[in-house]
């Protein structure tokens, strides 16, 4: 599995729940606030199992690498 690059989803869709067509894709099927009624947008277009995902409000970068304490 190759990385995706998912800039579109976070600066479009900020705060909302989006379906994705599949784990290997950033193609947005439905998307809105409320988790049930994107489900069902989706559903309706024909994607059983779309893979679903909140949006957060800010992207905050990770920096660093975690520290090992012994």
């Amino acid at each position: 599995m190759s990385a995706i690059d998912m800039t579109k989803v976070y600066r479009d869709y900020k705060g909302k729940w989006v379906a994705l067509e599949g784990p290997e894709s950033n193609k947005v099927v439905a998307f809105g606030k409320n988790l049930k009624k994107v489900v069902a947008d989706a559903e309706k277009k024909g994607y059983k199992m779309p893979v679903m995902m909140q949006v957060p409000k800010r992207f905050l970068p990770i920096v660093g690498a975690p520290q090992i304490v012994r």
